[in-house]
């Protein structure tokens, strides 16, 4: 659960520290206060676009940073997320940043580690579901109702479903081939040259496993010793090659002979010419060991032309087969099959089409055990649906879960044989019609907490976020959002930002937001609520007054939650 939120420069926040509890945390305030900032501040730590209209007048970045305890987080999908990221687990403790600049760049980082949006959006999908008036206009959208239902059935739906989409893409593939095949009559023979040409192609250059690492360290080992070989080669050259008359060894070797005749006749010569005869032997032995090396490392000056040839050849198969050795050689082996297949099947469209029959049979048969799983969860979730509604001050309120086969042309989609739509009617006698038709902004709000409240029973995520989910409702129809709002904090923490003194009342933990101007500029300031603060701020949200009934009220209304 969220456990700490610190935001600067943010809108018209200065710097603010929210620290929600366990239980229902409200937050309320005045119009323009910046209540619906908290949640834009943790939406843009979960990965929301950054903008840098989000940064306070005056500075040069915003910064908002969020502090998780996942120490009863179980779902190893969220720990694989971490780890697979270099995530370190803080003791169960997650810190989520995000800095925006005013280049509109911004910084995300977990437990210290920089990540990606994408990444941050794979971690709060586990963390926070947050639910604004956006999140109340998306429910009117048909395409998410098949979801949503998904969501609530769960278990052998989602099995069912898995199951359906991967036989649905293995019929489309089949029913492409065939579409392939009928169009061109020689499609079989030229389907079959091809594969020759690829099978012999890659039979040729006979590339293992592993060559291509092998081929760049012989690269790189060429690159490195060809300076050496160079230098060797040119020293081998001077010492042993001949000038006009000898080589250089040969030429110290004859002054050493005649140094020595020399010092026959003159015993002043004797030193000198010992130097030489020495300098002569050390000559003709340097040039032994350079030879020596030269022969010893055995260097190959077609090497460098072969690897690079070999190199060259393989980024053409990468090109044409695969992006790794592997996978050229798996192209080499599934296209001698299909050829075998080819020689073996003359008729290879007629049993094409046997087999697609055989999988629309198997594929229907998955769509209609997905179909009859999906009504009988329907059943269920209307049931749930329509007492959330009694609950909410609509005790005669219908929800019905619509079910419409699809026609022939469309039969098979990703989601199913059917469309599936949710319905609803307010009042008796009155037939159910799309959510789309609702036009009350109040009724709008009901259902998504009634749905909302039903599916957080199947969903493991802590944190419920409701941003005014009070929109359009007053009187009754308020103390029964707080009283659902309060039964959903028995399970998940929630936090909500709204305008109602009921829901205010109901809170575990108040806060509110005040707005103060000095010298031209707005501050903001998160104030905790308890005790007499709570009464009175309660007290403002009945009647905008502080008088006596009015406390008297509020301090009624709030213990009447037992709070």
């Amino acid at each position: 659960m969220l456990v700490r939120l610190e935001i600067k420069d943010f809108a018209v926040i200065s710097n603010v520290v929210f620290e929600p509890g366990k239980g229902l945390n409200v937050i309320s305030g005045e119009t323009g206060a910046g209540k619906s900032l908290i949640v834009d501040a943790i939406s843009l730590i979960l990965g929301a676009k950054a903008s840098r209209n989000l940064i306070r007048t005056g500075s040069t970045s915003c910064f908002a940073e969020a502090v998780f305890d996942c120490s009863e987080i179980k779902d190893n999908s969220f720990l694989e997320i971490l780890d697979s990221n270099g995530i370190q687990d803080d003791d169960g403790m997650l810190i989520i940043s995000r800095t925006v600049y005013d280049s509109g760049k911004s910084v995300a980082r977990v437990n210290g580690t920089g990540v990606t949006n994408s990444v941050l959006r794979a971690i709060s999908s586990l963390l926070v579901d947050i639910h604004g008036q956006h999140d109340t206009q998306a429910i009117f959208d048909e395409s998410t109702h098949v979801k949503l239902l998904d969501r609530f059935a769960g278990g052998k739906c989602v099995e069912l479903h898995g199951k359906y989409v991967k036989s649905l893409q293995e019929f489309k593939s089949l029913v492409l081939r065939i579409k392939e095949i009928s169009s061109s009559p020689d499609y079989l023979e030229r389907r079959r040259e091809y594969l020759e040409f690829a099978v012999n192609e890659i039979d040729q250059a006979a590339f293992k496993d592993g060559e291509e690492e092998l081929l760049y360290e012989t690269k790189k080992r060429i690159s490195q010793n060809e300076v050496l070989f160079t230098s060797l080669s040119n020293a081998q050259s001077f010492l042993s090659s001949d000038s006009a008359y000898q080589s250089p060894v040969q030429a110290v070797d004859q002054a050493s002979r005649e140094l020595i005749k020399a010092s026959h006749t003159d015993e002043s010569l004797k030193e000198i010419a010992e130097r030489a005869n020495a300098l002569a032997l050390e000559l003709d032995a340097l040039s032994s060991d350079v030879d020596k090396i030269l022969a010893d490392r055995n260097y190959d000056e077609g090497l460098k032309e072969r690897t690079e040839q070999r190199i060259g050849l393989l980024y053409e198969l990468k090109a044409k087969y695969g992006a790794t050795i592997e996978d050229i050689n798996r192209f080499a082996e599934d296209s001698r099959k299909e050829l075998d297949s080819i020689e073996k099947n003359k008729d290879i469209l007629q049993e094409l089409k046997k087999e697609r029959a055989a999988k629309e049979k198997d594929l229907l048969k998955l769509a209609e055990d997905l179909s009859s799983e999906r009504k009988s969860s329907a059943r269920k979730l209307e049931k749930a649906i329509t007492r959330e509604l009694a609950d909410l001050e609509m005790p005669n309120a219908i929800f019905e879960v619509s079910f419409s086969r699809r026609e022939k042309a469309r039969f098979f989609s990703l989601s199913g044989i059917d469309d599936i739509s949710f319905r609803f009617s307010a009042n008796p006698g009155q037939e159910a019609r799309p959510l789309s038709a609702i036009v009350s902004g109040g009724e709008a709000s009901r259902i998504m907490l009634a749905v909302k409240n039903v599916l957080s029973r199947v969903d493991l995520i802590p944190t419920l976020i409701f941003d005014e989910i009070d929109t359009g409702v007053s009187g009754k129809a308020s103390l029964a959002i707080a009283n659902k709002l309060k039964a959903i904090a028995s399970d998940h923490q929630v936090l909500c930002v709204t305008h109602t003194a009921q829901i205010a009342a109901a809170s575990d933990r108040g806060f509110v937001l005040t707005k103060n101007v000095s010298n031209g500029n707005t501050e903001t300031v998160c104030t905790v609520l308890e005790g007499d603060s709570k009464i009175s701020e309660v007290s403002r949200l009945l009647s905008g007054s502080d008088s006596d009934s009015s406390l008297k009220l509020a301090e009624d209304l709030i213990r009447s939650f037992g709070v």
